[in-house]
């Protein structure tokens, strides 16, 4: 049973790492659309809005202008 529980931890922690490394090779318009997308669906998956939201920004720090959100919701 515990080989089961430590399996699960590492398969949910390389998922997560391969979500933030996903959204990192993604274009900038493209990660707007998506964040537009999100936006405006009624049912939201959060933790994908918000690793959106904080990749624009931590891109827009770095200097690209075109990921500028007028509202970061973090």
């Amino acid at each position: 049973m515990k080989l089961l529980q430590l399996l699960a931890v590492v398969l949910l922690a390389v998922g997560c790492a391969s979500e933030s490394k996903r959204i990192q090779s993604v274009s900038t318009p493209e990660l707007k659309l998506r964040h537009t997308q999100l936006v405006e669906e009624v049912v939201q998956p959060p933790k994908e809005k918000e690793q959106i939201e904080f990749e624009l920004l931590q891109r827009w720090q770095a200097g690209d202008r075109a990921a500028y959100l007028p509202v970061f919701s973090l």
